[in-house]
């Protein structure tokens, strides 16, 4: 492990601006929650001079990763309160000029000092020295890196009064921050200090010694010419709207860790929006860990915690075992019988002749995500069935044949006991454009963001080419214009459906039944599968309940203004 040589953080200045590029300063925004406690989103009394500050870290690779992850939450919830985030060093208040700047806080470690010799408990004189000597070379170093200001703090320098700098969204470049880092490190070199931003050797030198990479960091810095006088309204419009672009296309993913899966990128930009601080412990597994103050906890995948037995998920993998559980606590769940793999032949033919040419439902016992699932919404023929049948094996040793529930499938998201969003997943489709095939449709489709990013791609498998045949279609069907074609039975968003957002058009009955479910499983994240066909009667069935269920949809609807899962979960977990 790399060693700990030093901390630091960095604030950045901003203002609100409406689409006029006019000045905001109304109420801070909610979705912040409370602007004394946030610790990485606050602002000033008068809610007119906002700051993003990054938590302290190790390296810069950390700090500008948090920085830029903080400075995307923060453009996106703007961009739904449709104000901008201004991204340059001055601003107007009753045609007066104000100035906005960046700040960076360092210190040293205590093992550092350690091993370099330096008394960590007279910090402060070490320090002194660092500063002063770039105090000698201020003015060449400005140059460079812009005017600023340094200072010595107690246990830190405080390098302020860093011009807000336009070309990059985060305010100031990462390069930038690397330049200011070799000049720290620069000031514990007492006799070479006045020359070090003239000879590359002395980079090099400082390379070697503190394992800096330095001698390629001047390249791209240039003295700053950052003032709003120098540009026009479209120049000043192409700049909001390129930062604005760049931080909502980037509401699906972290830019870094594009491997977690979509509930953790979820509910790490709803800790960021909160200033909950965030770990990626492993990313190929989405472990992290949440801290504010002194308390902490694991997520997994975005909804596994401790918070949950360990025996619910397996249970709820168990699909036969958890309809048996629902049916016992008076909950309405399709009639099911069970066949094994090892079965004869003639006696799964015979147990299934009531099925034949009826509609019917097809699934591993043990499945999520849709996988190996049929679903006959028409009669299907024993030939169809065994086909079916024959896919789920693939997937298990023991298959599900359910009665077909006739109605529109919600998926009802419950957090600790309560039900706070609901979603209707369309099955996954394409529109005819009169000259594209269905593939070539497809192919399209998933190139959209929320497919894309989300990782719900529209999948061309088995059930796909067999739904597409009932219909009379294949791959190479060109559709007509606007012709709407569903391209399989399932609606799991995993598989190619799309999330809309119904939380507030269903009524609080079977709101309730889902929260019952819940229960049953004293469960404290989960997904009910619930299909309705009218809301105005009380009939229903749960087809499933879901220890991992993907609320990524659910806050990130394709359709509809979706809901603060993470948050939820965040209160759960008693971090907000």
């Amino acid at each position: 492990m790399e060693e700990e040589k030093y901390k630091l953080n960095i604030e950045r200045e901003f203002v609100r601006t409406n689409s006029k590029n006019e000045l905001i300063n109304d109420n801070f925004p909610e979705v912040f929650g409370n602007k004394k406690k946030n610790q990485f989103i606050t602002c000033d009394d008068d809610n007119e001079i906002f700051k993003i500050i990054t938590p302290k870290e190790y390296n810069i690779q950390d700090a500008y990763d948090k920085l830029e992850e903080i400075t995307n939450v923060v453009i996106e919830e703007l961009y739904k309160l449709r104000q901008n985030l201004w991204p340059f060093d001055t601003y107007k208040v009753s045609n007066k000029e104000e100035k906005l700047y960046t700040e960076i806080n360092f210190s040293l470690t205590e093992n550092f000092c350690k091993n370099q010799n330096i008394d960590f408990k007279n910090i402060y004189d070490t320090y002194k020295k660092i500063t002063m000597s770039i105090d000698k070379n201020i003015d060449i170093i400005s140059k460079i890196v812009g005017k600023f200001k340094i200072d010595v703090n107690e246990n830190s320098i405080k390098i302020s009064k860093i011009k807000v700098d336009s070309s990059s969204k985060c305010g100031i470049k990462k390069d930038t921050l690397k330049m200011f880092l070799v000049i720290l490190f620069s000031g514990l070199e007492e006799n070479k200090a006045s020359d070090f931003l003239e000879e590359i050797e002395f980079l090099k030198s400082v390379n070697k010694k503190y394992y800096l990479k330095a001698d390629d960091i001047l390249e791209n810095i240039q003295e700053f010419k950052n003032t709003t006088n120098n540009l026009d309204e479209k120049e000043i419009d192409r700049n909001i709207e390129k930062y604005k672009e760049e931080g909502h296309n980037s509401r699906y993913c972290l830019q870094n860790y594009k491997k977690l899966v979509s509930e953790s990128v979820v509910i790490i930009k709803d800790a960021i929006s909160r200033g909950i601080d965030y770990e990626i412990l492993n990313e190929a597994k989405s472990i992290v860990k949440f801290k504010i103050g002194n308390k902490s906890e694991f997520v997994i995948e975005g909804n596994k915690t401790d918070r949950d037995s360990y025996i619910f998920p397996i249970i709820t993998d168990d699909k036969f075992i958890a309809k048996q559980i629902m049916k016992e606590n008076g909950l309405n769940v399709p009639k099911a019988i069970l066949l094994k793999k090892n079965m004869d032949q003639n006696d799964i033919e015979l147990i299934l002749q009531p099925f034949f040419d009826s509609k019917l439902v097809v699934k591993p016992r043990n499945t999520n995500y849709g996988i190996g699932i049929t679903v006959f919404s028409q009669n299907a023929s024993k030939e169809q069935i065994l086909k079916a049948i024959d896919y789920a094996f693939k997937f298990d040793d023991n298959v599900l044949i359910e009665e077909y529930v006739k109605g529109m499938e919600y998926r009802f998201l419950v957090i600790d006991g309560k039900c706070l969003s609901i979603c209707h997943r369309r099955v996954a489709s394409v529109v005819g454009d009169g000259k594209s095939s269905i593939k070539q449709l497809i192919e399209e489709k998933n190139k959209e963001p929320w497919h894309y990013l989300t990782a719900t791609p529209v999948k061309m498998d088995e059930p796909v080419i067999e739904f597409l045949k009932l219909q009379g279609y294949d791959f190479e069907t060109v559709l007509p214009k606007d012709k709407r074609v569903f391209l399989r039975t399932n609606s799991n968003c995993s598989t190619g459906g799309e999330s809309i957002d119904m939380t507030d058009k269903v009524p609080d009955y079977f709101k309730t039944i889902a929260e019952k479910a819940a229960k049953a499983f004293n469960a404290k994240i989960c997904g009910v599968d619930i299909i309705v066909e009218d809301f105005n009667k009380k009939d229903y069935a749960i087809i499933e309940i879901n220890d991992n269920p993907g609320y990524s949809i659910n806050e990130w609807p394709y359709e509809g203004k979706g809901q603060k899962i993470g948050i939820a979960i965040l209160k759960l977990l008693d971090l907000i």
